[in-house]
């Protein structure tokens, strides 16, 4: 005889799914446009950051497109290298940014390091046969928020007792009948 799982096992299961954290499910790809199409010797860069608000401490995902000017091919070959610069110009994290680990090829992708909250330069310097250059953009990095630790103990919790009332309701109003007879013997 084949058992379903437990209700406890589901419930750990899913709370562990919620307790993750959304931009785990969306780390590659995507986030907030930082710059679109800009020229860079003979290519159009366009540069996405995710998440579209970067907090301390927290690692930063840059995607990088690159693509021919004249045609709007992605560019395959080229060099791309992501740094974020302090408010001195100083290096504060840099990665150099590869279709390798990009889900879908045609992109450039880096993690880049987490940083502590202020005013930062991203830098994305682009080489490649038909030339090399940069291009930058500003990042705010803001101090970490404990909201959405808040936001998902209140949600478990809440789910938690949802599921507990959902179990009990075929059980709540459901009067024990007592008969005169021994359950142990046969009415018959």
């Amino acid at each position: 005889m084949k058992t379903k799982p437990s209700n406890f096992l589901r419930l750990v299961i899913l709370l562990a799914l919620l307790m993750m954290s959304w931009q785990t499910a969306v780390a590659h790809g995507g986030g907030a446009l930082q710059i679109a199409n800009a020229p860079v010797a003979d290519y159009q860069v366009s540069v996405w950051t995710n998440p579209p608000t970067a907090r301390a401490g927290q690692t930063i995902h840059v995607t990088v497109g690159v693509a021919m000017a004249g045609t709007g091919e992605p560019m395959l070959e080229a060099e791309v290298l992501a740094t974020v610069l302090d408010a001195n110009g100083q290096p504060a994290t840099s990665a150099a940014a590869t279709t390798d680990q990009s889900i879908n090829r045609l992109f450039y992708e880096a993690d880049l390091g987490g940083l502590p909250a202020g005013e930062y330069e991203l830098v994305v310097r682009v080489s490649g046969p038909a030339g090399s250059g940069p291009v930058s953009v500003p990042l705010s990095v803001t101090p970490a928020s404990v909201l959405p630790w808040v936001l998902g103990v209140v949600g478990a919790v809440m789910f938690v007792v949802f599921v507990f009332l959902w179990g009990r309701r075929g059980k709540v109003g459901v009067p024990v009948r007592k008969t005169a007879v021994l359950r142990s013997r046969s009415v018959d």
